[in-house]
């Protein structure tokens, strides 16, 4: 039979033996945790750890949120799926948390210690037996709650002590993972901030570079649409003699014919008065706004071909005037238009409304008001601009002067209103049948003058034939027939000055109304440079 003394030697060595294979698994668990970055994975980890080594029926892991002081359980075992959370809102229940040992939350006859507040939140779902709360220096970071043991048999001292410090380093591990977090958040936003900055200055850097204003427009959306991850979107402008906004320029429909239609003004959408839709309150109010469920706003009106699932939209505005509104619809993959995409949107259209008001400007000097066309000024200059080109680079070009057949006879017996309509008329019908490097201007009058890049004359010829064909073939509502002559001078073989060039152009353009209208006449040397106003 043993001695008394060799009992005590065997328990105690016993004793130290599991305390020593405590402190061993404390010391890997801690190194694994600490090495975990990921919160999910932190989470999973830490209670792996937990019932590996105490095995229960039930576990949950909470983290606090002091700024709210609420309780969220962020992982489980053997409870669900549960989404649960609650507030410290018992002083008993928190200072228990707060003296951060292990804890009892029924009495032995499995009565709640703290009723009030389990009952309040139904807490009793967690199935819990004890609390262990997760504190760092002071601070209460989360808590462990754990249910009754798998052998039915209560927790011994040594598990008491394994879950106080497990809890412990978990405590700093959650809480280091939520700062690393945080920096990697910081990161990311100043990362996105700088390139959004970078973005708005190569946007706002292309805008000083684009004077012609639909080109302008065009750009301006594309931008609003990418930086927004939008599916399509359009550019309003309020026209001050309708008091109306009207759609300059579409994007991103699906319908491309329909969208092209639109953004060369053959189509006109319909325009909204100033208070009406979105758009309408959004240019009264100058302020921007965003719908991410449309069938929730009253103001919203939809046509049937739009398809609108979400909307922002916002005003472009100078000097306290608002000009236009940008807006953009149904953000990519099913998400919402965030704070982030209408401060980026606000930042765009603030550029936009200064190079589009600088653009409307220069539009309107250089502009016919009339038929949408460059003014006569602007094309000499351009021309001049071009001759010097084409001779840097040995090149040809050709001026085509054209002017409407007998169209006095119009203004004199249908009126100046059906005069102005055919002007109107042939002015969309020259900008739709030339090139868009080409340039086309309102000469004065009824006459108009074309430059033709890199064409000679039998180029030059082709185009105007075909155009003068066309046109033959237009019919006004209760008009006569209108038909158009043309005539061609080209550079450098006509000339190689500027007035040259237009002299001649403007002489064949007589020479075709001498020999009938209706014609195109290229310059030749026998054509005399003498206009008579008779012959039109």
């Amino acid at each position: 039979m043993p001695k008394p003394d060799s009992n005590r030697k065997i328990i105690t060595n016993a004793v130290l033996d599991r305390r020593s294979n405590e402190l061993t698994d404390l010391l890997k668990a801690s190194r694994y945790l600490s090495n975990i970055l990921d919160h999910q994975e932190l989470y999973a980890a830490f209670s792996g750890i937990v019932q590996e080594k105490i095995p229960v029926r039930s576990l949950s892991l909470l983290v606090y949120y002091p700024t709210t002081e609420t309780f969220k359980m962020v992982l489980n075992h053997g409870l669900g799926k549960i989404n649960f959370k609650f507030q410290r809102d018992d002083q008993l229940l928190w200072q228990n948390i707060a003296d951060d040992k292990p804890f009892a939350v029924y009495d032995d006859s499995g009565k709640s210690l703290f009723p009030g507040v389990f009952k309040k939140y139904n807490l009793t779902r967690l199935q819990s037996k004890l609390w262990v709360p997760l504190v760092m220096r002071g601070e209460v970071i989360g808590l462990l709650t754990v249910g009754e043991k798998i052998n039915h048999q209560p927790f011994d001292d040594f598990e008491l002590y394994f879950l106080k410090q497990i809890a412990a380093h978990g405590a700093v591990c959650i809480n280091t993972c939520r700062l690393y977090e945080e920096r990697k958040k910081e990161k990311e936003d100043l990362d996105k901030t700088l390139q959004n900055l970078s973005l708005l200055y190569s946007i706002g850097k292309a805008m000083n570079y684009i004077s012609d204003l639909k080109k302008l427009l065009q750009f301006i959306l594309s931008q609003a649409i990418e930086i927004t991850s939008a599916e399509k979107g359009s550019i309003m402008l309020y026209d001050p003699e309708t008091d109306r906004l009207i759609i300059r320029v579409l994007a991103g429909l699906a319908d491309t014919e329909y969208q092209e239609k639109v953004n060369t003004s053959e189509i006109k959408c319909r325009s909204f008065k100033p208070g009406e839709g979105i758009a309408g309150r959004v240019y009264m109010t100058a302020r921007p706004m965003v719908v991410n469920n449309i069938r929730d706003d009253d103001f919203f009106i939809e046509s049937e071909t739009s398809f609108v699932k979400s909307i922002a939209c916002i005003p472009m505005v100078v000097y306290s005037d608002v000009i236009g509104v940008i807006n953009v619809t149904n953000k990519r993959d099913e998400k919402d238009f965030s704070d982030e995409d209408l401060q980026m949107l606000k930042a765009v259209a603030d550029q936009a409304a200064v190079a589009v008001n600088k653009a409307q400007l220069w539009d309107m000097a250089v502009t016919d008001s009339l038929t949408g066309l460059y003014v006569r000024r602007y094309f000499m200059a351009k021309l001049q601009e071009e001759i010097r080109r084409a001779e840097r680079y040995n090149k040809v070009l050709s001026i085509v002067m054209a002017d409407l057949d007998r169209f006095k006879n119009i203004n004199d017996t249908f009126g100046h209103d059906a005069g102005d309509r055919v002007l109107q008329t042939i002015g969309k019908f020259l900008q739709n049948n030339i090139r868009e490097v080409d340039i086309l201007a309102r000469y004065g009058g009824e006459e108009f003058v074309l430059m033709i890049l890199e064409a000679d004359q039998e180029a030059a010829y082709s185009l105007s034939e075909r155009i003068r064909e066309k046109f033959s073939k237009i019919k006004f509502d209760n008009l006569p027939k209108i038909t158009i002559s043309l005539g061609i001078a080209t550079y450098p073989f006509d000339g190689n000055e500027l007035e040259d060039l237009i002299k001649k152009a403007d002489a064949a353009m007589y020479a075709a109304k001498q020999a009938g209208r209706n014609k195109v006449v290229k310059y030749t040397g026998d054509i005399k440079l003498i206009r008579k106003e008779s012959a039109r």
